[in-house]
């Protein structure tokens, strides 16, 4: 249907919803889409890019203009992350999204993924620590079968607690037990997304060196 669209307008669109991510803290990969449609002015009908295409061109714009505010900014959403995972260590948190591949720009949220019983068990276990929160719901690709690799994809409504912190937001969305064999898709991927456990993540912040390190001559 879109082979007469040239690939390099798929890349434009990439690019332009990569920054509008970047910049302005856009997690919807179809808003950042049609955002970049809309100020491109392009054609509604116009091929979009995958959202793994976006991911490539998200790490390459923050390769070219990412400076040093960016990577303090990284480092504060890291160890707020840490924090809030070593909280929830019971619900078995994992860390995925811009914070963990290093892509966060300024306004960025911080996705984390918790396994429960019922989102009602982690509500109450963040009233009874004092964390005040709000819900909210996403929709996921996720697998029919877990742990199947051949399969028809489902989408799954997932429930999801918001928690404001002097670093901004936390997403923390509420899977079933059994969906940690199966990590969600992203579109134009076959395989689930990434992301870090709790022992997986703290020996990565572990293993990174400090901000401002000084050189062996200063």
């Amino acid at each position: 249907m879109f082979d007469d669209f040239p690939s390099d307008l798929r890349q434009e669109i990439a690019q332009s919803a990569a920054r509008l991510m970047f910049e302005e803290g856009i997690s919807d990969y179809a808003r950042a889409k049609r955002k970049a449609v809309k100020l491109l002015g392009i054609q509604q009908d116009a091929p979009l890019p995958t959202n793994a295409e976006i991911d490539m061109a998200l790490r390459e714009y923050h390769a070219l203009y990412a400076d040093e505010a960016d990577a303090a900014h990284l480092h504060d959403l890291r160890q707020a992350a840490l924090l809030t995972m070593q909280l929830l260590q019971k619900f078995n948190p994992h860390l995925t999204g811009p914070v963990l591949d290093g892509t966060a720009g300024p306004y960025a949220d911080t996705d984390i993924h918790v396994f429960a019983e019922s989102a009602k068990e982690l509500e109450i276990y963040l009233l009874n620590q004092n964390i005040p929160y709000h819900g909210d719901e996403q929709q996921y690709r996720m697998s029919d079968r877990p742990g199947k690799q051949k399969h028809d994809l489902v989408r799954k409504r997932v429930p999801v607690v918001l928690v404001e912190t002097r670093f901004g937001t936390q997403r923390i969305s509420i899977f079933e037990a059994d969906d940690i064999r199966s990590a969600p898709r992203k579109n134009g991927e076959r395989s689930g997304i990434h992301r870090m456990n709790l022992s997986q993540f703290s020996e990565m912040v572990r293993s990174q060196p400090p901000l401002n390190t000084p050189s062996p001559n200063q």
